[in-house]
Parts: C-alpha cells; sequence; structure tokens
C-alpha cells in the first residue's frame, strides 16, 4: 500500500507540472495588466524528463525498503523461545494480524484498557493456547502466550503440561530463576515459565522482556 501511495504521490507531482503547462498555453499572448505579454510556457517551463521520474520512483522505494525493514526487524524476536503451533511459528512481539491469519479465527476475543501501555490489551483464546497482545501505535504484538491443555507442546523440548520436573531439566538445563512454584528460563528478550508442584508442570507461558 505505501509503494502505491508513493507511486500516487510522484504522478500526481509530475501530473500537476503538465496541467501547470496547459493553462500557461491557454493564457499565451493575453495581455497582462501591465501591459506586458506573458510569456510562452514552453519558454518558461522546466523540462521533467523520463529520468527525473525513475530517479524518483528509485529513491522513493529505497525509503520504502528501508521502512519496511525496521518494521519486519520488530515483528518478532529473534533467536527467543517461540511456539510452533499447527506449522507456523508464533514469536514475541509478533504482530498479532500474521498470527491471526495463519492460526484462523479464534474462539474468543477479549479487550481492555493497558494498564502499562497506551491503548488495549487483548487477549485470543484458541482450543490449546492463550495468545496476549500489547500495543504498539497502530499495532498489537505478541505478548505472552499461555497453554491451556495437554495438545502442545513447546517447540524446542517437547514439554507440555502434565511433564515432569526432570524432563525440563533435561530438555532446558539447570539454568534458570525460580520464583516461588514457576521455574524461568531467560534467553533474548524472552521468557519461559514453568509452573511447577509437586514435581509436575501444570502451567507453561511463554512471554516477551519489555524494558522498563
Amino acid at each position: 500500500m505505501k509503494k502505491l501511495v508513493i507511486f500516487i504521490a510522484t504522478l500526481s507531482a509530475v501530473l500537476l507540472v503538465a496541467c501547470d503547462g496547459q493553462q500557461t498555453d491557454e493564457v499565451v499572448g493575453q495581455t497582462a495588466p501591465n501591459g506586458q505579454v506573458t510569456a510562452n510556457a514552453a519558454e518558461t517551463a522546466v523540462p521533467v524528463s523520463d529520468g527525473d521520474v525513475d530517479a524518483t520512483l528509485n529513491e522513493s522505494q529505497a525509503e520504502m525498503d528501508d521502512t519496511q525493514a525496521e518494521l519486519i526487524q520488530h515483528e518478532v524476536v529473534s533467536d527467543g523461545f517461540a511456539l510452533e503451533v499447527n506449522g507456523f511459528l508464533i514469536e514475541m512481539d509478533q504482530d498479532i494480524n500474521y498470527v491471526l491469519e495463519a492460526l484462523g479465527e479464534p474462539l474468543g476475543e477479549f479487550v481492555a484498557p493497558s494498564c502499562a501501555f497506551d491503548g488495549e490489551d487483548r487477549i485470543f483464546q484458541y482450543p490449546s493456547i492463550q495468545i496476549h497482545t500489547y500495543p504498539v501505535g497502530d499495532y498489537d504484538r505478541v505478548h505472552t502466550i499461555s497453554l491451556r491443555d495437554d495438545n502442545i507442546r513447546t517447540s524446542e523440548g517437547g514439554i507440555r503440561l502434565g511433564a515432569s520436573f526432570e524432563d525440563v531439566i533435561a530438555a532446558y538445563g539447570d539454568d534458570y530463576e525460580q520464583d516461588f512454584n514457576i521455574h524461568r528460563f531467560m534467553r533474548n528478550r524472552t521468557k519461559l515459565e514453568f509452573y511447577i508442584q509437586d514435581g509436575v508442570v501444570l502451567g507453561i507461558t511463554f512471554g516477551l522482556i519489555i524494558d522498563a
């Protein structure tokens, strides 16, 4: 869409030059109030060559590519914890629109004013997962993913609800933070938390770490 807008804007500028030239041509030979005859448009108009138009379009394309690269870079947290669902990898800080397009219509959606951000928080319910988003300008991005049943396993270690704490350690190692029953693994602005009770995994949550 941005490419189309840029092209239309550039094309409009070219058309405006052409329109101005046409209007000037129509008044050639008329006498101005000071008694002078208006100049011929062909003598005063600045020519616009195809090369100038191409250069403008190329410059606009380069700017658009840079903007797209920045957006794509912000869409996900690379090398962080992520969850694969039905062949689609859901990553932290990803635009939720891509997720909804891949997973289809959710069972339910809940919206509430955000307590920490400017805008609204959203929760999307699917049969086996729950996705919580946070607002970033005009976008809603993935903030947390929680597993709701044992039909989904973590993509790397294959851990699901009901697994043992020993399975978690075997899959992810012992480099974790413990906060009561929560065992938290950290990686590149993301976290993977396991809620352990009596040696059994009762909760699994992927999350985005946002600097304060």
